[in-house]
């Protein structure tokens, strides 16, 4: 494990084996994975789907499935030591948000969009008589023309673009320090995704933000990027210099089966299994894999 600071940045996270429980054995899900964000920063978790992603986030807030366990642990915020869930726990939805990527789902279908957002304002102590004036500002901040008619409506009513926005306005219905957002773009059009980045960057201007994404060309907005692949990290720096010049063949080969660039395939070109999450369908590989946790072009 590694040394821990007297300053830590606001966000300072550190995994250690995260497993899950199928059929009586158990699957490591994510292993040693770490980094740290500071105040206005952002960083993006990236890789394919099932490589961990929200795994992380949801060992973050505490919220791993039943059959999940995670250990060794380590979450510093704002300097406390969060690593229990007690101490944790008064934090989220207030200091600590949550943004899912799914907002229709995420919201209650059997109640109106102004009772949801009463919650999340009850929950920052919001007088009751500032209530309805307090969510008409917040909805107006993430692009409604029309917060009264939106505060009257139940979710089912709403487009899936509209949910998110809603799920956005009960999220900066708090004093958030800290930000995750779970693929916040995921099925909109281009033009649209930039938009919905740009207004949580102005929503939370001083927050630490988590972007998970598969989405390369959100990731590369971002300050730092950690690419991963079963729940191992492959690559990690600067996001454009990790995105536009990759070391690691995996991230490469992330790269190169977008759509722009042709959808290349990985396919499973070798049975044997090295170190390497990757080194099956690695055309690189070579004899260095099989003793090597990481990838031996980095």
């Amino acid at each position: 494990m590694r040394k821990w600071y007297k300053k830590p940045m606001l966000i300072d996270y550190c995994s250690g084996q995260i497993l899950a429980r199928l059929n009586e054995k158990y699957k490591t899900l994510v292993s040693n994975v770490e980094f740290k964000i500071d105040s206005g920063e952002s960083l993006a978790l990236i890789g394919e789907t099932g490589s961990g992603k929200t795994i992380i986030a949801y060992s973050i807030m505490k919220l791993l499935p039943s059959n999940v366990k995670a250990s060794e642990i380590k979450l510093f915020f704002d300097g406390q030591d969060l690593s229990k869930r007690k101490s944790l726990h008064k934090l989220l939805g207030d200091e600590i948000v949550y943004i899912p990527q799914n907002g229709y789902e995420n919201l209650s279908q059997s109640r109106k969009v102004k009772d949801q957002i009463f919650d999340s304002l009850k929950r920052i102590n919001t007088p009751k008589q500032k209530m309805k004036e307090t969510a008409l500002i917040k909805l107006r901040a993430v692009g409604f023309s029309n917060p009264e008619e939106i505060m009257d409506k139940y979710p089912f009513e709403l487009s899936g673009g509209m949910a998110q926005r809603v799920v956005i306005a009960i999220g900066i219905c708090s004093n958030a320090k800290f930000v995750i957002a779970d693929e916040p773009t995921n099925g909109l059009e281009d033009e649209r995704k930039f938009e919905f980045l740009e207004l949580i960057d102005s929503l939370f201007p001083n927050a630490a933000k988590l972007f998970i994404t598969h989405d390369i060309s959100i990731a590369k907005k971002c300050k730092e990027v950690i690419v991963l692949c079963n729940g191992k990290t492959m690559e990690k720096g600067k996001a454009i210099d990790v995105l536009e010049a990759p070391k690691s063949s995996y991230t490469r080969a992330l790269i190169n089966s977008l759509v722009e660039n042709g959808m290349a395939e990985t396919p499973i070109i070798r049975e044997q299994r090295g170190n390497c999450p990757f080194y099956c369908r690695c055309k690189e590989a070579n004899d260095k894999c099989l003793n090597n946790g990481g990838c031996p072009n980095d």
